[in-house]
């Protein structure tokens, strides 16, 4: 299914039998940057369809780095995952969980410190799988897009 027919079937479903999905690309973007500006021209998508407000896209990729840490820095893997892909998220599902949240604003770098504290070592203990994953067997930087 294509991304654009996946944000229409979403936003017009009947959020308890589509309340989220997903929309993964596991052969393309290997580089982070490539596939940051395919997430950006995806977003632009949402918006030029007229479900901003409605539906918001949460970004994850093997080798996802937040701007100003550290490239070896476990707080990347609060957005990594297997393969490229893409949250679609009902913004009125994201409203009403954080409104049980205190300090929502927190919750990112919540999330971050506790990859830290976790540690590579942590993370594969509880996921052993995931040492076989593009998460750790992929060099970012001698992959083809």
């Amino acid at each position: 299914m294509e991304f654009m027919a996946l944000l229409s079937e979403v936003a017009e479903a009947d959020p308890a039998q589509i309340p989220t999905a997903l929309f993964v690309i596991p052969n393309q973007f290997a580089h982070f940057d490539d596939y940051w500006n395919w997430s950006l021209i995806c977003d632009n998508l949402l918006v030029q369809m007229g479900y901003e407000g409605l539906l918001q896209l949460a970004t994850f990729h093997p080798h996802y780095l937040f701007e100003g840490e550290d490239e070896d820095d476990m707080s990347h893997f609060t957005n990594r995952s297997p393969y490229p892909m893409l949250h679609i998220i009902r913004e009125a599902d994201i409203e009403a969980a954080l409104a049980s949240v205190a300090q929502p604003e927190k919750i990112p770098e919540r999330n971050r410190r506790h990859m830290r504290r976790l540690g590579k070592e942590g993370l594969l203990k509880k996921m052993p799988i995931l040492a076989q994953s593009r998460l750790f067997q992929d060099d970012p930087n001698t992959q083809e897009s």
